[in-house]
């Protein structure tokens, strides 16, 4: 068994649901697809075809925009790359570029296509927040969503019902009715995908916590710091908060309140406290 296989060991409750989430999410999709194109005009599938290549457009737009951030050098920040230098060695993960965004609001997330081509986004109102040991927790927890391949999972399970909900969005507002209606239809499918997505969000969260712990042994610090960033967001103007609320779902903590819990990207901040005091508890157990 790989050192990467022994820190991250396999919660299995968490991976039937996650795979669940994952399987359903784009069967409900394709089988939506299938069932409109038996039964629905030429006009309607038309409508609904070229709100897909909107909502393609959109996003591709979207994640080249998304990049604003500066990329931190050794020289800049020494302190932080040894942080994930160490973390990653024992994690036997290659190290991430490390990325500054210039943002007052604390929070962090990474952006990745598979373990090789990592970055790591802190923004520098989580640098100013956090102590070293508050830090360390975060990167932990941000080097187990890339060990998880997280950024990749989310993308593929959650990419065709976020392309036809952004496209269903842009196209029903105005046009040929048959347009609006397919836009609409599209929109209405991505929607309900959208619920197993967000569920497979929360999920991972519990995951990657549990991966912190596992690398850091110091559960205490991550809820000390989920508990900072928390506090941190609410003292943010809800202004600024807007523009970043898009990235919520690979965020350590969210910016946007979700309106039920079924429409959350990540478990309450309750639920996660809760668990690693768990953690805490079966570690204190096995100290001498």
């Amino acid at each position: 068994m790989s050192r990467r296989r022994k820190l991250f060991p396999t919660d299995h409750g968490l991976t039937v649901r996650m795979l669940a989430a994952a399987v359903l999410t784009p069967l409900v999709v394709l089988a939506a697809l299938a069932v409109i194109v038996l039964i629905a005009p030429v006009k309607l599938l038309i409508g609904i075809g070229i709100a897909a290549v909107v909502g393609i457009v959109s996003s591709v737009r979207a994640r080249a925009e998304a990049v604003r951030g500066r990329e931190l050098t050794p020289a800049e920040a020494p302190e932080l790359h040894a942080v994930v230098e160490r973390l990653c060695v024992v994690a036997d993960l290659p190290k991430p570029r490390i990325v500054v965004e210039a943002e007052r609001q604390p929070n962090s997330w990474v952006v990745s296509v598979g373990r090789d081509n990592a970055r790591l986004h802190v923004t520098r109102g989580l640098l100013d927040r956090l102590d070293a040991h508050e830090l360390e927790a975060v990167v932990g927890h941000e080097l187990a969503h890339i060990a998880h391949r997280d950024a990749t999972v989310m993308t593929l399970v959650g990419g065709p019902g976020a392309v036809l909900v952004g496209g269903g969005a842009r196209m029903a507002r105005g046009g040929w009715w048959p347009m609006q209606i397919g836009a609409l239809i599209a929109w209405a499918i991505g929607k309900v995908a959208g619920l197993g997505t967000l569920a497979l969000s929360r999920y991972r969260e519990f995951a990657a916590d549990a991966g912190a712990v596992a690398l850091t042994g110091n559960p205490a610090a991550l809820a000390a710091a989920l508990m900072k960033v928390s506090e941190g967001v609410v003292a943010v103007p809800s202004r600024d908060l807007r523009a970043v609320a898009a990235r919520d779902p690979f965020h350590l903590l969210p910016v946007a309140e979700a309106k039920s819990r079924l429409l959350a990207t990540h478990p309450t901040l309750q639920a996660r406290i809760a668990r690693l005091e768990r953690l805490e508890s079966r570690l204190q157990t096995f100290r001498p």
